[in-house]
Formats: structure tokens, sequence, C-alpha cells
């Protein structure tokens, strides 16, 4: 089986106008940064054979997406049949330029009627998620190899209810823990969904193993001192908390997600106990995250009822466009913990904003060579997809951080491949034309001649 060398993307941060979910409504009520809104965002949905010819053309050989719940159902019950046309449409031109797709059933947006039941809070929200899955599973699902369930669940719940940066935004810990076990359990049922609804496949991936799995963020904690016992402390509960709980509820465990005094334990969902319910792990990774305890200053960020900060960089090192520093060994680190669960592993999204292009190679090579590393030392890694194949609609942060492989001009929504693409080019070109897994000697030696013909 090939190595997946890809890029990926999120419908709402590429495609435009997605007018009936809750992230535009909450984007109407102005708490994005500069009062912008998503709009046309890239223009994606009126050039997406332009966006795919030029992901093929950086010879990338897989490109993961995701399906806008709020396109495809607007209101409950009522399906956009030309939404799930022109799904389709990016589905063939995936087969047609050789793209294999991995596609995302969530991610982080929900229909209006759905958040206004009380998104996966809600007691039926189960079974609503799959109603929607099933849908896509009858139109689509047997062209589709690898499914991503849910995108981030546990950043869902951080961000919605602990936090403050997804819609509703509020401190309720005891909705964190409700949303937690909520989307568990739609995840589950649409595991089950998928690979019992797909009974038949076709097209050019249908020998392709169907798996089903998730994009699952994770963060390498450290402690801001470490001889402080608190901060020891507060790094051992958020590693737990933050990366493992939902390994472990995957996985057949019961759920450890909660933290004593501050977010609920979440009750056990009898249909993910003493079973796998996911066949592979996505790892999405950018950065470490610095806990403090009582921090005082702009470095760290809190929350009500928190009495700890957290940062993602160090003071005076360089950063990206979201204030993250660098940090490539997490990424290592990530995979060595991930590797224990003996599961087939992607990572699913890695990246930089950057829209200089200044520091995107050198964050690539470093990450790409603890890919290589792991891979070496025994790690099932089977995929590598940059985040993002272009600028985009970057959530609370609007439209400024720029994450594309590919600079998107908003003034015409012209697209020019930065240089860094082209460093990623000839990276999967080396390797096998993107048949071979990331080796770290063929990653330094096309580095090298690279920066030596730059100069």
């Amino acid at each position: 089986m090939k190595f997946l060398w890809g890029a990926a993307t999120s419908s709402h941060q590429i495609e435009g106008y997605n007018t009936k979910n809750d992230w535009w409504a909450w984007e109407q009520a102005g708490h994005i940064e500069g009062s912008v809104t998503s709009g046309p965002a890239t223009d994606h949905r009126n050039r997406y054979q332009e966006d795919l010819r030029l992901a093929k053309e950086l010879g990338l050989n897989a490109y993961r997406f995701s399906i806008e719940w709020s396109r495809v159902e607007p209101e409950e019950g009522c399906w956009d049949l030309d939404a799930l046309d022109w799904y389709a449409e990016v589905l063939a031109e995936c087969e047609k330029l050789k793209l294999l797709p991995m596609v995302t059933l969530h991610h982080f947006t929900s229909p209006q009627w759905f958040s206004a039941m009380g998104d996966f809070t809600a007691e039926n929200a189960g079974i609503k998620f799959k109603n929607y899955v099933k849908k896509i599973v009858q139109v689509l699902g047997d062209r589709i190899p690898l499914w991503c369930t849910v995108n981030e669940p546990v950043i869902m719940c951080v961000g919605k209810y602990l936090a403050g940066f997804q819609p509703p935004a509020i401190y309720q810990p005891e909705k964190c823990s409700q949303l937690f076990r909520g989307l568990l359990k739609a995840h589950v049922s649409a595991y089950d969904c998928i690979h019992s609804e797909v009974s038949h496949r076709r097209g050019p991936w249908r020998h392709h193993p169907l798996m089903v799995g998730y994009a699952h963020n994770m963060m390498d904690f450290v402690p801001a001192r470490h001889w402080h016992p608190m901060e020891r402390l507060l790094t051992f509960v958020a590693r737990n908390f933050y990366n493992q709980s939902w390994l472990d509820a995957t996985t057949g465990k019961r759920p450890q997600f909660g933290i004593a005094g501050m977010v609920p334990q979440v009750p056990e969902v009898p249909e993910a106990l003493g079973r796998l319910t996911t066949d592979f792990v996505g790892i999405n990774y950018y950065s470490k995250a610095i806990l403090r305890w009582r921090a005082r200053g702009e470095q760290f960020e809190t929350a009500p009822g928190f009495m700890f900060g957290v940062g993602f960089s160090d003071p005076g090192e360089p950063i990206s466009e979201m204030g993250w520093g660098f940090h490539p060994s997490g990424l290592g680190r990530m995979i060595r913990f991930v590797k224990n669960y003996r599961l087939p592993i992607f990572i699913t999204e890695n990246g930089i904003a950057d829209g200089a292009d200044a520091f995107r190679e050198d964050y690539m090579f470093t990450h790409l060579k603890e890919v290589a590393r792991e891979i070496k030392a025994g790690a099932d890694v089977r995929g590598y997809f940059y985040w993002s194949l272009l600028d985009n609609f970057e959530w609370v942060k609007g439209f400024k951080p720029r994450f594309g492989l590919i600079a998107v001009d908003y003034s015409n929504f012209s697209r020019v491949p930065r240089p860094s693409a082209e460093m990623y080019r000839a990276w999967i070109e080396a390797h096998q034309a993107g048949y071979a897994p990331p080796e770290e000697a063929i990653l330094q030696g096309v580095f090298d001649k690279y920066l030596k013909n730059k100069k």
C-alpha cells in the first residue's frame, strides 16, 4: 500500500456561503477578530477543479476534505440533492486526478437546526447524526475509502464550553462533559453505520481497505517550570484529559474525560465499551502547550475558573501567525504515544500559518523527519496531510493566518503556489513519486539541494 502524501481542507473554511450552520450565525454576531465573516471564503465551490488540479501538480496522491452537513441537510429531514451532487463531483475529480479521498463528516460546523436542539449534548443527537451519515453512505459511500467521523472532538468540547473560542462559547464544564459523551456516541454510531451500510465498493479505490477513524488534535504539554510541582501535575492531568481520554474511549476503555473539581467525569457509553470503534488514529499536531500555575501576562491564555494559563511559545522564539512556536519533537512524542494503541496512524493535519513563507519549508522538513524516524522505529504511519492546501478562513482568527501551500488573493481569488509547495513536491517525487513513506536521508538530501539552488 502506497504512503499517502496529501493536504487537508474543511468545508466551511474554503467553500463559501455556508449560511445554514452555527458558525455562520456566530460570525454574523461579530465574534470573529476584526468582525469579519467567512462570506465567500476562498470560493472553492466554484473553483474546486482548479484547486484539485493544483493539488495534483504538487505531486499529492491524497486529499482530505469535509462534507458540510448544513448544505446536505439544511433543515431536518430535508436533503439538498444539488449539494450531494456537488460532493459527488468533487469525488469524481479526485478519481480523475488519482487523489485518494479522506472524507471528514463533521469538521466543527453543525446545521443551525441541530445546534438549536443542543448540538451533540442533546439526548437524541446520535440518531440525528446517524441519519446524516447514512444519507452520505447511501449516495457517496461506495467511493470513499477513508472516513473521519469527527474532527478534533476534544477541541470542540474545550472551545464550546470551557475556553470560549467556538459557538456558543459559554463556560459550562458540565456541558463540556455532555458534549464529549455525545460526540463519542455519534462517532460510534457513524462507525457502525459505515461498516454495516457500505456493502459494495466501486471506483479506483474499491480494493483499498475501508477504514473509519477520526482526526484528533494532540499537543505536547510541558510545564513552564519543570521544578514546579503544580505545573508538573497540570501537565500530567492535561495529557490524560486532552490527549488520552478520546483515544481510550474509542478503543474500548471507560472514558476518563474530566478534571477533579473542574470538569465532571463522563458516564460510560455502553456501545463503546470493550470494543474498538476506530480503524485508525488521525493525529492533528501543530505545537506544544506550556502550562503555568497562576499565569499572568499576554503569553498565557486562561479561562474562567482556571488557576493556570496555557502558552504556545517560549519568550523570544520565532512564532507563526497564530502565535505558536515550532516544536517538531512533540510530533514524534505524539506518534510514540499513539503507537501504544497498535492502530494505523495518519498525520491528518500538520502545518504553519506563515504568509511570508519564511518558515514553512523548515517546519515541514523538521516535522517530516520526526515522522520518518518514528516509521523507522516501527510506527505504522500511513500518510501525512499538510494543513492546508489553501489559505482559508481560520475560524475566530478570520483570514489573517495563512496556512496554505497555495496562496489565495482574496481580492480576486487567484491562486499561486508558494515556494514551500515546490519543496513539498520535490520530497514527494524523491520518495518514488509518492509511493514510499518519508525517509530521513532522502528528506535531508532534497532539502539541502533545494536550499543550495535557492541561493
